[in-house]
């Protein structure tokens, strides 16, 4: 009876003493003090199968067994033993085929399995231990005995062969996934999986590879192909996931239910809107730094894991790269409508998650007045001086073009500037509207201040309507706000846009009528109201006097006539009112009668040499000559009178510098108003060639030159 009982009692003669389903909790290494023989180095309490009769005395082997047991009952509250499945016996297995132990059977039998063995398949670990009076050796016993039928020669039918060929089958399978190399088991997503079937495997492929090699050491061959196939369809899934649930499964992964919604509402994984720390520690009643402690615990990297498998946010990152630069909006809704995102996930939560998937996230986004633009790390800098100079070219001018920003942007950035960047930063402004956008002129309407807005004011309180070719003829008399003048299109369309103002056809009118003295101020107005009282049209130098003899500057009156929008030249010095219509015949009788007073006043008098080889130049001042300062050069010198002069007085004073080119000479404005110069004032220029000296004198009417010419 004794020896009955023996030979029932666990461990038994012939069998494995570390049951292949524990595997994983029998990794340590075999007590020291039976490590006494070279084939006993590196083995291990999993390694304790059948040849640990050969290995060891029966001594040994019982103290071998009992650490087995030892160390089961120490794991058997983790969680894994309620996932991992029981291998499920060989079918038409008994339990008189088992040799179980006593106590062993009766809590089978307590459960009505004594009869079905097969019905321990379906059950987890963790079930089979909540058996009545079921422990940690009962487990170990059963184990040892359903793994060790296969090596009986008695009656008890070897695994399936259907099942193993299942089990190659799905292990092949998964093999030629080419993601299975990158899945690791410290993969929160898988770990289960490989919990099931092989804990020790490094990869999904080292999982299938063992399973191919060694197909006929799985438990369970059927179970174990079960739980390949379901890795492979896992794998396969992966990229039709979104990019929050892809997120949520990597990092969500804890029994915790309340930490999971912590994490999930600080990224916004859940509805797509981002909280601070302090909003989710409001809502679970704990402080900003426990949310801080949770969310930085769960998304932290798995110790041994090389990479994350993460393919939809793979697929997001190469979409976001594609579209750079662009309008963040756009690009979120470009992932939406590709499904990577269903919760509306920001680019900015995206480039927070990529970072914990150690994804190097080469975007940046950017504030754009009340957008978001999206661009290249590298680009971020440029976007302020982009608006900047957007900003600041519109409120001079009222409206710009994409290439003008461009090229700005490019001498500040001493670089080249990609208008791709320009067009998409401009758009994002306030107020932003296209007036072409194939050309690229754009208005920003609530900065447009000077430029364009004011001339179309000025032009319509004076005229009440104008063609768009007339507007632009009125914009380019200022050369220097207007050296490249918009297209009429693009004026019509800023007409179209701007409050006040109706178009019909290629008329620009103004609706309601504005009043002239509300849109011009100062010289302007003093010039509209002269030309008004004494026009409609007016020889310059008429005109000049009789500004002049209100008051104005006659620097501010030649200014206002050369630029000013609501002036218009009618013929050579012959100026009037914009809208204002004059006959040719008018317009020629006012010039022939202009060339006439100029006949009589030439202001170069007479030239010549001095004996000591000089050049001496005598002028009598007209009325331009004495307010422009801008004299002619004999056409017979202007090949030696060229380039600067100092300027002396005839005292030798420094007083200026002579600036002479293509038979003009400038720069004596200072020294003649200074002098109060008049009209018909003689003055004498004398000029050293090899000095480089001009010396400026006053002379009389009835004074001899130095030397006849």
């Amino acid at each position: 009876m004794a020896a009955r009982r023996s030979n029932h009692r666990y461990p038994r003669h012939g069998q494995r003493l570390a049951p292949l389903t524990l595997r994983d909790f029998l990794l340590d290494p075999l007590p020291a003090a039976v490590c006494d023989r070279a084939e006993h180095a590196g083995l291990r309490l999993c390694d304790l199968d059948e040849r640990a009769w050969q290995l060891f005395p029966a001594e040994v082997v019982q103290q071998l067994s009992r650490r087995v047991v030892e160390r089961v009952a120490a794991c058997q509250t983790r969680k894994v033993f309620q996932q991992r499945h029981f291998p499920r016996p060989p079918q038409g297995t008994r339990v008189e085929d088992l040799r179980l132990e006593n106590r062993t059977r009766r809590s089978l039998a307590k459960r009505g399995l004594e009869d079905n063995l097969a019905a321990l398949g379906d059950r987890t670990l963790g079930e089979v231990l909540l058996l009545p009076a079921f422990g940690p050796r009962c487990l170990v016993d059963l184990l040892s005995a359903v793994e060790s039928l296969p090596a009986r020669p008695d009656d008890v039918q070897p695994p399936d062969g259907d099942a193993l060929r299942e089990l190659s089958e799905a292990a092949a399978d998964l093999a030629s996934i080419p993601e299975a190399r990158l899945i690791y088991r410290e993969d929160a997503r898988f770990a289960r999986l490989f919990a099931a079937v092989d804990i020790e495997a490094r990869t999904a492929v080292d999982l299938a590879q063992q399973a191919l090699a060694q197909p006929q050491a799985a438990p369970d061959p059927a179970y174990a192909a079960e739980q390949l196939r379901e890795f492979a369809r896992r794998i396969r899934q992966l990229p039709s996931l979104t990019i929050e649930q892809e997120l949520i499964q990597i990092f969500g992964a804890t029994p915790l239910q309340r930490n999971r919604e912590i994490l999930l509402g600080y990224y916004g994984w859940e509805d797509g809107q981002e909280h601070t720390l302090t909003e989710v520690g409001d809502r679970y009643g704990i402080t900003r730094e426990r949310v801080r402690q949770i969310c930085a615990k769960l998304t932290q990297k798995p110790k041994g894991l090389a990479v994350f498998v993460a393919p939809v946010m793979d697929r997001a990152m190469e979409l976001i790269g594609r579209r750079l630069p662009c309008a963040a909006a756009a690009i979120e809704g470009e992932l939406a409508t590709a499904g990577l995102t269903a919760v509306g996930l920001r680019l900015e939560a995206i480039a927070a998650s990529a970072a914990m998937l150690e994804r190097q996230a080469d975007f940046r986004v950017v504030p754009v007045d009340s957008g978001r633009l999206a661009v290249s790390a590298e680009q971020a800098p440029i976007v302020p001086t982009i608006i900047d100079l957007a900003r600041k070219e519109v409120y001079f001018r009222g409206l710009c073009t994409v290439r003008r920003v461009e090229q700005m942007a490019g001498r500040r950035l001493h670089g080249r500037m990609a208008g791709g960047l320009v067009a998409q930063t401009v758009q994002l402004l306030d107020g932003f509207a296209w007036l072409d956008a194939r050309s690229g002129w754009f208005r920003l309407q609530p900065i447009a201040k000077h430029g364009l807005p004011k001339t179309i004011d000025k032009v319509l309180s004076v005229t009440g309507g104008v063609t768009g070719g007339e507007l632009r003829a009125a914009m380019g008399r200022n050369r220097r706000l207007w050296k490249d003048l918009p297209p009429e299109n693009v004026l019509l369309e800023f007409c179209r846009q701007t409050p006040g103002v109706r178009v019909e056809g290629q008329r620009i009118i103004a609706d309601p009528p504005r009043d002239w003295r509300t849109a011009l101020a100062g010289v302007e107005a003093k010039l509209a109201e002269v030309l008004m009282e004494h026009g409609p049209i007016m020889e310059r130098s008429a005109l000049e006097d009789l500004c002049v003899g209100c008051g104005m500057n006659r620097f501010s009156f030649h200014a206002f006539v050369s630029w000013s929008p609501v002036i218009k030249q009618f013929g050579h010095s012959v100026y009037g009112l914009l809208g204002s219509t004059a006959s040719a015949a008018e317009v020629g009788a006012i010039v022939r009668a202009r060339h006439a007073r100029r006949h009589n006043h030439r202001v170069l008098d007479r030239y010549g040499h001095t004996p000591d080889g000089k050049i001496w130049l005598r002028y009598r001042l007209s009325k331009a000559a004495s307010t422009y300062a801008v004299i002619t050069v004999p056409a017979a010198l202007k090949e030696v009178v060229h380039g600067r002069f100092d300027l002396v007085a005839a005292d030798g004073r420094k007083v200026g510098a002579l600036a002479t080119k293509d038979g003009r000479a400038w720069g004596l404005g200072a020294f003649l108003r200074q002098q109060g110069a008049r009209i018909n004032d003689r003055i004498v220029l004398t000029l050293d060639l090899a000095a480089r000296t001009a010396k400026v004198t006053w002379d009389e009417p009835t004074a001899d030159p130095p030397c006849d010419s």
